[in-house]
């Protein structure tokens, strides 16, 4: 971990501002966030498939976020992840500090309170998350490898946690399939056109949890800073307790409510490069006022690691030439992360 990814994440931050300001100059202001029913994906009516992939682009271009209904997963996967999240973040801090994500290479595993800082102009996130993705063996050769996204998780000494994490990210790694062929039709490709790209994909899952924010009101301080996300896709689910605001074209803050059924898909940035910013990665945030916990698992969606991402030809013209120069799915990820963490100075 070097500064050798400076250059990326200055590229990053200049192409936010150039996405927003052309948002702002584009789009109207939004006040909601669209719902689409995702049923039709799983059928086999091909008309219908292709409404929802119309649905998918407004959203995209107009929001960056959407809402999603009949996506099929279990009930009780989702109240087991939630059951686990918070049965870990419960633990004394020496058992949670034990698997510190500062002892992984892969960068899994437990962040404390302010210890992670998503918007530079802030002093720290107020939250703690628990990091875990495939799950891998030290022998598996990709993890030998080296490559980001390819590592060992670090979990904690808690009955029947692993099981339902992974068993969570398994069903929301079968979700963003569906996802992905969504998106695919949005943008008028074949509707395999990402299943190349999803054979042994990196996608991070994050349990969260959020204290009350009463005592950090001073701004500089909150749930999760003014940020973008890093990934193709995020696949977010939240419990009752609202927090999630969206930052719209005009510079508002747009409440996110937890809607009962649904997760919340908004764009990444990977996505916004690939679209070359026709979809946009919006600037989210989360501020906990509630005085009540809050717990929310958000599921990162990338296609394998070493897959390049390079504007699509159907989103660059002449007048509209590629606002990005082509970049590694896992390196892009890996640098952001990095400079969330302050172990790089760009």
């Amino acid at each position: 971990m070097t500064e050798r990814r400076a250059p990326t994440l200055r590229a990053r931050n200049e192409s936010r501002v150039l996405a927003q300001a052309g948002a702002t100059a584009e789009a109207k202001p939004f006040d909601r966030i669209p719902v689409i029913d995702i049923t039709p994906l799983f059928s086999i009516d091909a008309q219908a498939r292709a409404i929802v992939g119309s649905e998918i682009r407004t959203a995209c271009m107009d929001v960056g976020f959407f809402y999603v209904s009949g996506h099929g997963v279990d009930d009780a996967v989702y109240a087991g992840a939630f059951a686990a999240a918070q049965s870990f973040f419960d633990l004394p801090d020496e058992h949670k500090s034990a698997v510190s994500i500062y002892n992984s290479a892969a960068m899994r595993g437990y962040t404390g309170l302010l210890e992670e800082n998503t918007d530079p102009d802030n002093l720290g996130d107020l939250h703690e998350a628990f990091d875990a993705s495939l799950d891998l063996d030290p022998d598996d050769p990709d993890v030998a490898s080296g490559t980001y996204g390819y590592g060992v998780n670090q979990w904690p000494e808690l009955e029947g946690f692993r099981t339902a994490v992974m068993t969570y990210h398994q069903a929301l790694g079968v979700l963003s399939e569906s996802l992905y062929r969504g998106f695919a039709l949005s943008l008028d490709l074949p509707e395999d056109h990402f299943a190349p790209m999803l054979t042994k994909p990196i996608a991070e899952l994050r349990l969260l949890h959020y204290p009350p924010q009463d005592q950090h009101d001073d701004g500089k301080i909150m749930g999760i800073g003014a940020h973008s996300d890093y990934d193709v896709f995020t696949v977010l689910a939240t419990d009752e307790t609202p927090a999630l605001q969206v930052q719209n074209p005009a510079g508002a803050w747009i409440d996110a409510p937890p809607l009962p059924g649904t997760f919340i898909v908004n764009v990444g940035d990977l996505m916004q490069r690939w679209t070359n910013d026709l979809y946009r990665s919006t600037i989210h945030r989360a501020i906990n006022r509630t005085g009540q916990r809050r717990y929310s698992i958000p599921f990162f969606s990338n296609v394998n690691p070493l897959e390049m991402v390079s504007v699509l030809p159907s989103c660059r013209s002449d007048d509209r030439p590629a606002r990005y120069e082509p970049i590694g799915a896992a390196a892009y990820v890996e640098a952001c992360m990095q400079e969330a963490y302050g172990v790089v100075d760009g």
